[in-house]
């Protein structure tokens, strides 16, 4: 009877050693800067394309872009391994005014332009089929460079 009381004991202590650190480092308060790193998925590409008018307006009102705020995301590689009519579908359903809309205010964004022609694909606004303004302010432009 006191060789199982010892065990317990022990398993008691040893449980709580373990736990301990874990349980303070859970308690330790983090500073959020409110950013979710979240890399763009043809998900996210579905919903850009859904939601564009929504975006044109954020796109339009983003007047002090930077460099650095700017993500090209080429479309070719969110296709690997999804449904390529799917968005061929998103695309022929979605707002033709909002298309131009989008492609006008990429054009009007010197940033965003220079971000294009200075890729290595050397891309243009008509390249674009899409975009994404994140809360914190960061600019993904889904781009899709067909080959003719």
């Amino acid at each position: 009877m006191h060789k199982r009381t010892l065990l317990t004991a022990l398993a008691a202590a040893a449980i709580a050693a373990v736990a301990t650190p874990t349980v303070s480092f859970a308690q330790q308060q983090k500073e959020s800067k409110g950013e979710v790193a979240t890399a763009p998925s043809f998900g996210s590409l579905m919903s850009a394309i859904n939601s564009q008018a929504a975006h044109n307006e954020k796109l339009k009102a983003a007047t002090t872009l930077t460099a650095e705020n700017v993500q090209l995301v080429n479309v070719e590689d969110l296709l690997k391994g999804n449904n390529v009519e799917a968005l061929n579908n998103a695309l022929s359903k979605s707002d033709t005014a909002a298309t131009t809309a989008l492609r006008t205010a990429v054009t009007e964004n010197a940033t965003i332009t220079n971000a294009l022609t200075t890729n290595t694909a050397k891309l243009e606004a008509k390249d674009v089929i899409a975009s994404e303004v994140t809360p914190e302010g960061k600019v993904i432009v889904y781009y899709w460079k067909k080959t003719q």
